[in-house]
């Protein structure tokens, strides 16, 4: 098949949807005929657009490793014009044209769900659920609903999305679970020898809720034993780090490698997970795919919860009392603890990234064999 996927990034590190995006692309280059339309670096079979920040969201955007792709439209049509099917991964400006293009030339096209409104609201500091209805059903309209098929990477985001309106049929397809995160035999750091160690990943955003874990750990009957590991960056770094120097084991920042990452899966007792927006929860994958137990936040705008191994996994979102209640529990009960690493890698394993792509390339087949019957 010939693929056109359009993403405005591609080429960053520090979130997980550009991530995700990043390993889609190099799986059907290899099996397809695939050309990107983004932004960055230059490369085999890609078209490169100008990129912009929004003036008054530059900073925010940037923490959050996005940008936006200024479309062209004569290149935009030149790369369309001989694809069998469109994929657009971020319903902005750039995918708004690759859209209209597409439809005119009856080409195929598949839209991917990894724009949570509530996320983008909370790192501008406008969180109203009005507002956040408003986004939904203004995405909907303006872009799924004029696709062929959505793809979603949980139950979660299709929920979503059948709860404000969407028409057209919705996939689920998870981000996926590459196979080099597994189990490995690690060495623990060494000034971790004798503690607990707790690990956080993700970005320092306020949507994590890192503030949250560190005042739990500071009421745990435990704190003295706890050794806090947070990888990342952010916005909220300096400030994570001075409330992560009040506890009684100052918190370990890092901004690590992948296989650094894997290290650290394997060699943690717990996996924290606090955070109140998420569309899946890459994270959370890749540590139970490590055989990490996760204590997951139940969130009503996060599909996290979907990887708790039961409910004692799973605390109240925002709820400090609760936290620190379940946190204690599993120091104290270390031996169940790591008697749960099985069951989290069989559940793991159900999440496999080519279950992934290969289900997504079965379909991207079914719409261009369909077009093609229609044509």
């Amino acid at each position: 098949m010939k693929i056109v996927f359009v993403a405005d990034n591609v080429d960053g590190e520090k979130s997980g949807g550009v991530v995700s995006t990043r390993r889609f692309i190099d799986y059907f280059k290899k099996t397809d005929d695939l050309t990107v339309a983004s932004t960055g670096k230059a490369e085999k079979n890609k078209v490169v657009f100008p990129a912009f920040y929004v003036p008054f969201a530059k900073q925010q955007m940037q923490e959050m490793d996005f940008l936006f792709a200024w479309p062209n439209n004569k290149k935009l049509a030149a790369v369309i014009k001989d694809a069998d099917l469109v994929h657009i991964q971020f319903p902005f400006f750039l995918g708004y044209q690759a859209l209209k293009i597409a439809r005119k030339m009856h080409k195929p096209v598949v839209f991917g769900f990894h724009v949570q409104p509530e996320n983008l609201m909370w790192n501008i500091g406008l969180d109203y659920e009005w507002l956040n209805a408003f986004l939904y059903r203004f995405f909907i309209k303006t872009f799924y609903n004029k696709a062929d098929l959505v793809m979603s990477p949980s139950v979660f985001g299709r929920q979503m999305l059948e709860k404000f309106s969407i028409q057209v049929p919705v996939e689920i397809i998870s981000n996926g679970l590459p196979e080099h995160f597994r189990p490995r035999e690690c060495v623990r750091e060494a000034e971790f020898a004798d503690k607990f160690v707790i690990l956080m990943v993700g970005r320092l955003a306020k949507e994590k809720r890192h503030e949250l874990v560190m005042q739990a750990i500071k009421q745990s009957r435990f704190k003295d034993k706890i050794q806090l590991v947070v990888t990342g960056q952010g916005a909220l770094r300096a400030e994570l780090i001075d409330l992560g120097n009040t506890l009684p084991n100052p918190a370990f920042f890092e901004y690590v490698s992948q296989e650094k990452l894997i290290s650290l899966f394997n060699t943690a007792d717990l996996f924290i997970h606090a955070s109140e927006i998420e569309l899946e929860g890459m994270a959370v994958l890749e540590a139970i795919g490590c055989g990490l137990p996760a204590l997951i936040s139940d969130a009503e705008h996060s599909a996290s919860a979907q990887f708790a191994l039961n409910d004692d996994f799973l605390f109240s979102a925002g709820d400090l009392a609760n936290l620190i209640s379940k946190l204690d529990y599993w120091i104290e009960h270390e031996a169940e603890l790591k008697a749960s690493k099985p069951a989290y890698l069989e559940k793991a394993q159900t999440y496999a990234f080519d279950a992934s792509v290969q289900k997504a390339r079965s379909l991207y087949q079914g719409l261009v064999d369909s077009s093609k019957t229609n044509t």
